[in-house]
């Protein structure tokens, strides 16, 4: 074993340690990206990567996606209660995908692997993946699924040996087995792998250098350092409690909106309390979500309005937060409901918790985002018997506030996934043809501070036998705005069939034909601030960039407005 070369109170090399093992967790991250073989991981970068300690605490996390990161040590701790981990080997691993064992939904494939030094359990290496498909129902999305096991195959937390049940063995054949797309999603599944693989060697290469117990401080100070900071940045917020909503715009083939309600309360020593009791029940349909996604929302629903933006991403950030999920309900289901769309509960749970603290601290809380998840897949049947799947998770504008405008297009803030170029989609899929990717002028809110922009994209179907399945939000009700601002566009799909248009709700299957046109319009971000304090030479330059029309222009902002008249209305202001 490598001797400690380090003195015990040396905050600088542990701090060095600290950034390392970042560093190590971000290199996990591009070889998973890298090696993926599915566009959904390869260029959406819809996965993460972290690194625990012996305990399976995240002590260091890649910036890919907050929701996975968010609930991994939730997934650690649930699978530590189902199995025995006491005769631990290299070869180990546990994978899981289950929601009610710490999991997400199905389709996010978990895998830890333990980092051995000298037959020394140092810590884990962990990761989520994204996969194409998993089984289940239907090709796409089941939105008629009724229970989880129609969404797909279900691993509980289990402990495998990779020599001998993966690369062909059983676990192997038993997964994808039950996969449409097996190439795929092995090749996914073995990126997985060398990410974790990579972890593991460049671990014990730190802990060669500076030996297992200078290592495992370092693990032990990331964490109290990041509550410390954690706290003190909470606890710039005024102490009290404050309630807040946002909802969802229906259930699958639903009319009424799903209300999420948040209770936040803030006490001394930089605690604070989410409380979601009242929120809506528990669904039999897809929108239902676990509550480690919950509790992933949770923490970015606080730590995006924190002042201190540099505070480190692991289980330490988590010390000073307590949530209520109330049994049965919309963030805590009963065992065995779907939970495919369980992204845009968290969205809204975001939203409910900002706009309980909008009240406290109003010049931190941005106006809300397009803040969805839209799950887009095209699927189709091959001569054969095998599976085509275009499939992508898409974002919208971000809403503005105090001092910014908000961003165009992007993945909102849980996801941070990247746009998937469209040459990356054609290339692979010869069956689509894409007419255009775009951003969507006057899809923002007017403010102050004015909302990003959505987009659209427009699919030609250049084959037979394509089925179309999709879900999003804010369809019915848009993105709000703040202190003033105005709310922004809302989403819409349409395929235009020859001369017929079929306007789609927020989630929805439908038979395809070739020639058909698929167009998907995400809104954008909400307005912050009175529009009428906005500067001429700002609404000037959103006109001139293309960002609104000189409609909008004129509509929202009374400075344009009077400088820009068209000749009937000074006609008219003039009579």
């Amino acid at each position: 074993m490598t001797a400690d070369t380090t003195r015990h109170d040396d905050p600088t090399q542990l701090a060095i340690l600290a950034n390392a093992m970042r560093a190590i967790a971000d290199e996990m991250g591009a070889i998973l990206v890298r090696s993926a073989f599915s566009t959904v991981v390869r260029e959406a970068r819809d996965c993460a990567t972290s690194l625990l300690d012996a305990k399976g605490n995240v002590v260091a996390e890649a910036e890919m996606i907050p929701m996975h990161n968010g609930g991994l040590s939730a997934a650690f701790r649930e699978s530590s209660k189902q199995l025995d981990l006491s005769r631990l080997t290299p070869d180990s691993a546990i994978l899981l995908n289950d929601p009610y064992s710490g999991g997400q939904h199905l389709n996010d494939i978990i895998l830890f692997q333990p980092v051995f030094v000298d037959g020394e359990l140092l810590g884990w290496t962990g990761n989520t993946a994204h996969h194409l498909d998993v089984g289940g129902g239907g090709a796409g999305i089941n939105m008629d699924a009724s229970e989880l096991i129609q969404e797909g195959i279900i691993l509980p937390p289990m402990l495998i040996d990779v020599k001998k049940d993966l690369y062909g063995g059983p676990i192997d054949r038993l997964v994808f087995a039950n996969v449409r797309t097996p190439e795929l999603g092995r090749g996914d599944f073995y990126a997985q792998l060398a990410a974790n693989r990579t972890g593991i060697a460049r671990m014990q290469e730190l802990a060669a250098r500076v030996g297992v117990a200078t290592v495992r401080r370092a693990m032990d100070e990331t964490l109290r350092y990041a509550e410390r900071r954690m706290r003190a940045a909470i606890a710039t917020i005024p102490q009290g409690s404050w309630h807040g909503q946002a909802m969802i715009d229906n259930d699958v083939r639903g009319t009424e909106p799903l209300v999420l309600k948040a209770k936040v309360t803030v006490s001394e020593g930089g605690n604070i309390e989410f409380d979601f009791t009242g929120s809506a029940p528990q669904t039999k349909s897809m929108f239902n979500c676990p509550t480690s996604s919950a509790l992933a929302a949770a923490i970015a629903a606080v730590r995006s309005l924190l002042n201190d933006k540099e505070i480190p991403a692991n289980e330490g950030c988590l010390r000073p937060i307590k949530v209520v999920f109330p049994p049965q309900s919309i963030m805590n289901p009963d065992p065995g409901l779907p939970v495919r769309a369980r992204a845009n509960v968290c969205y809204r749970l975001i939203d409910a918790v900002q706009d309980a603290l909008a009240q406290i601290i109003p010049d931190r809380v941005p106006a809300q985002g397009f803040n969805s998840t839209t799950g887009l897949y095209l699927t189709q049947r091959r001569p054969g018997g095998g599976m085509r799947i275009y499939a992508d998770v898409l974002g919208g504008g971000y809403g503005a506030a105090s001092d910014y405008n908000g961003a165009h297009a992007l993945a909102s803030i849980l996801g941070s996934s990247r746009n998937t170029p469209i040459e990356s989609i054609e290339q692979v899929h010869s069956q689509l043809r894409m007419l255009h990717y775009r951003l969507v002028p006057d899809s923002c809110g007017a403010g102050q501070w004015r909302g990003g922009l959505g987009f659209s994209r427009a699919i030609e179907i250049l084959e037979e036998g394509i089925e179309l399945s999709f879900y999003s939000d804010h369809f019915r009700y848009p993105p709000r705005g703040r202190q003033g601002g105005s709310d922004a566009a809302r989403g819409s799909l349409t395929v235009t069939r020859g001369k017929e248009v079929f306007s789609l709700p927020n989630t929805d299957v439908m038979k395809l034909q070739k020639g058909d046109i698929v167009e998907l319009k995400v809104g954008g971000g909400a307005g912050w601030g009175q529009p009428s304090a906005r500067s001429l030479q700002d609404v000037e330059a959103d006109v001139a960039d293309g960002i609104v029309t000189e409609g909008f222009a004129r509509q929202h902002y009374p400075s344009y407005a009077d400088k820009h008249a068209t000749p009937a209305l000074a006609a008219e202001a003039t009579s």
